[in-house]
């Protein structure tokens, strides 16, 4: 196994840590429960006290920040989110290596765009049909409506295909998503570059040389 010494990844919440913990033990055997830390919020990033750990300033550790770009309507977009915890890691004099979900790229979204990647392409047909569901709603008259978000669309997703489950599971949150039932997800890192880029970033900067 490689060596990854007192680094550590540090993500938004409980969904993104069961997330990554799966991704560490599929793809590189590793099943350490404090080697990626939820912060509880991306404002909380600064008041970890790892980042300023002694121990693990001295032994020069790599700080791997995976968070969410968010969109901008909810004040978030790539380059607003790079300048807060860059600001964060030069307030702390510490070195962040960042990842923004779901693609790390000029997309907005969240770890829940990245996991519908992740379900069985024959689900994909459903994308559509939510799509044209919400452009109806859009057109309606009816001032004020709450149209749903990311999570609401992966929930209702899952439920539409439950019955494919290999066991039951709790898909109501994506804290409880069961990533290793294979009768609804599919990791394969050949066929799914989303997920490769994700692990490429984990390959390159956790691991010590």
């Amino acid at each position: 196994m490689k060596e990854y010494g007192q680094n550590k990844i540090f993500v938004e919440g409980e969904s993104d840590k069961k997330f990554i913990d799966f991704l560490l033990l599929q793809f590189f055997g590793i099943n350490v429960p404090d080697l990626v830390i939820d912060v509880k919020g991306k404002d909380r990033l600064r008041d970890n006290p790892l980042l300023i750990n002694e121990r693990r300033r001295s032994e020069n550790a790599k700080n791997l920040v995976i968070f969410d770009t968010d969109s901008i309507d909810k004040q978030g977009g790539r380059q607003k989110r790079l300048e807060e915890y860059q600001t964060v890691g030069t307030d702390l004099s510490v070195q962040l290596t960042i990842f923004l979900l779901p693609f790390n790229d000029d997309n907005e979204g969240l770890l829940e765009n990245l996991l519908n990647t992740c379900l069985k392409e024959e689900f994909n047909f459903f994308d559509n049909c939510w799509d044209t569901m919400i452009e109806c709603a859009k057109k309606s008259d009816i001032q004020n409506i709450n149209l749903p978000a990311q999570k609401a669309f992966l929930f209702s997703k899952i439920d539409l295909f439950k019955a494919h489950r290999s066991e039951k599971w709790d898909y109501k949150s994506s804290s409880k998503y069961l990533y290793e039932d294979d009768g609804i997800w599919e990791f394969d890192r050949d066929k799914n570059e989303n997920v490769e880029k994700l692990l490429q970033f984990i390959e390159d900067n956790l691991f010590n040389k």
